[in-house]
């Protein structure tokens, strides 16, 4: 048995509050998407645990200017309480005098989700950047 059409709507979700809160510095949202033991993984990045995964949200939000993360093409797979997500991503950010909005980075994500409590959450989220 494959996940249900909730269990789908959720992770979409839950992929959508990861891009809001990491993009607004809102740490408690951020957190709350992960597990407790959860993982961030970018490059040479590698983000482990709640305390980590807050202290980044809110350095992230102000290291660029009004940064937009965007997911694309998101692909769920998964049967019960473990799931996958694949995922294209761009970020966007506020350059330049006039302002404008750019693309400063594209990728994929390659995560790996639970269920616990009832509520999906991520264990390992795995962004690989485009060379």
């Amino acid at each position: 048995m494959g996940l249900t059409t909730e269990d789908q709507l959720e992770i979409q979700g839950l992929a959508a509050r990861y891009n809001h809160a990491v993009d607004s510095g809102d740490a408690e949202g951020f957190v709350a998407v992960f597990s407790e033991k959860g993982s961030l993984s970018a490059g040479e990045l590698q983000i482990e645990g709640h305390d980590a995964l807050g202290d980044f949200a809110k350095m992230f939000a102000t290291s660029v200017r009004a940064p937009r993360h965007i997911a694309t093409n998101l692909v769920i797979d998964g049967d019960g309480d473990k799931a996958t997500l694949k995922a294209y991503v761009q970020l966007f950010v506020l350059n330049g005098d006039p302002a404008q909005q750019i693309v400063t980075t594209s990728g994929k994500y390659d995560d790996v989700l639970a269920k616990e409590d009832g509520a999906w959450k991520f264990t390992k989220r795995v962004f690989t950047a485009d060379s």
